[in-house]
């Protein structure tokens, strides 16, 4: 509950706090040992044998990525060049500044085009309604303890959704695992298609292939797929699709360069290059999203045989001499449909777990402007 008796006075930023610079580079601390910690924009770097701050400070963001960001840092120890130190004068509480900071919008203040960066000079002249060093330890206390709730709200909801993964894949294992070894076959031998995506694939901006009517996808595609390829970002014309090929909606696509082994099954027709295997299931014989979850489950053997020298690559070949379990359609069948089940439940706690941190985040923002306004 805010206390009303107190009264708050209107004040910049840099009467209550000023700042400190660091000159250290990350390409200076190679070969540098020691018992005091550095910090970057990331967080911690590496220990040092040295510190250029021996009181507890904020470390503020002020080039690149993230400008504006905050971190509570320890007695002892430093930044680089990319953090500016933020340092309370007396008679202010620093963990106050460091909440004041981050209920600002720097977005205002951002300079650079190539590299944004922010100056003290400028967000130092912001107005901020400040109480009295008590009324600030009680407004951080409040602050502290509601966060740390906030914290705990997230991690728990994170914790569920791990739990929900672990036991998807031990579903997936276990179901995999107990196939009888008679049932193995090759994939050529249960496909009705099963080759190379036959364009030589030439740059993006090669005007005679791309700009038709015709979906194209590459490996990017596929890792970026949650099981099924619906969208795209190129397009083959007449020429492209002449020198490829448009696979059908169905077809369980299979990278072999780069992003090796990932899956994902195409919703509509599209054209693809070499760099990915199409598969097409003989439905006599097999289902496609049975050969999804059977790769999900072989994909971390297809990785470490496709570890190269240069790049990681699989090819025909591998798939010419490696068999994989083939129950009965049945069971295909009742496989599919308990993992599916699962994937949805794992699906609903992401969407779940993410609405989650939104609405943190917002409870976050919201209990800030209270506290800042003189209403917490």
């Amino acid at each position: 509950m805010s206390n009303k008796n107190v009264k708050w006075e209107w004040k910049k930023l840099k009467d209550i706090c000023e700042k400190g610079s660091s000159s250290v580079k990350q390409g200076d601390l190679k070969g540098v040992n020691g018992n005091y910690p550095i910090y970057g924009a990331s967080g911690f770097i590496q220990n040092v044998d040295f510190f250029q701050q021996s009181q507890e400070y904020i470390g503020i963001v002020k080039d690149g990525s993230g400008v504006g960001r905050t971190m509570l840092l320890p007695a002892k120890s430093s930044v680089i060049g990319t953090l500016q130190y933020i340092l309370p004068k007396e008679g202010n509480s620093l963990k106050f500044i460091n909440y004041a900071l981050q209920n600002f919008d720097f977005s205002k203040l951002i300079q650079g085009a190539a590299i944004p960066h922010i100056y003290f000079k400028d967000y130092g002249e912001m107005d901020l309604a400040v109480p009295p060093i008590d009324e600030q330890k009680r407004i951080v206390k409040v602050l502290d303890e509601t966060f740390e709730k906030i914290e705990k709200i997230k991690s728990n909801a994170q914790a569920n959704l791990q739990n929900a993964k672990d036991l998807f894949q031990t579903t997936l294992f276990a179901s995999f695992e107990k196939i009888s070894v008679d049932d193995n076959y090759l994939l050529k031998d249960v496909a009705i298609d099963f080759s190379r995506g036959k364009s030589k694939h030439r740059p993006r901006n090669d005007k005679i292939l791309f700009g038709g009517e015709y979906p194209f996808i590459q490996t990017g595609d596929i890792r970026n797929a949650d099981k099924y390829v619906a969208e795209y970002t190129d397009t083959y014309n007449e020429v492209g699709l002449a020198q490829s090929k448009l696979w059908p909606e169905g077809t369980l696509c299979i990278t072999i360069a780069a992003n090796i082994a990932e899956t994902a099954v195409l919703t509509i027709p599209c054209c693809f290059p070499d760099s990915i295997i199409g598969f097409v299931p003989d439905i006599r014989k097999t289902d496609v999203d049975y050969v999804y979850y059977l790769l999900q489950y072989f994909k971390g053997e297809l990785q470490i045989m496709g570890k190269g020298a240069a790049q990681d690559n699989l090819n025909l070949g591998t798939f010419e001499k490696m068999k994989f379990p083939f129950p009965p359609l049945p069971i295909q069948k009742q496989i599919v449909a308990k993992l599916d089940s699962l994937s949805e439940k794992v699906k609903q706690l992401e969407s779940n777990y993410k609405q989650i941190l939104a609405d943190c985040d917002e409870l976050k923002k919201a209990t800030l402007k209270k506290a800042f306004e003189g209403m917490l």
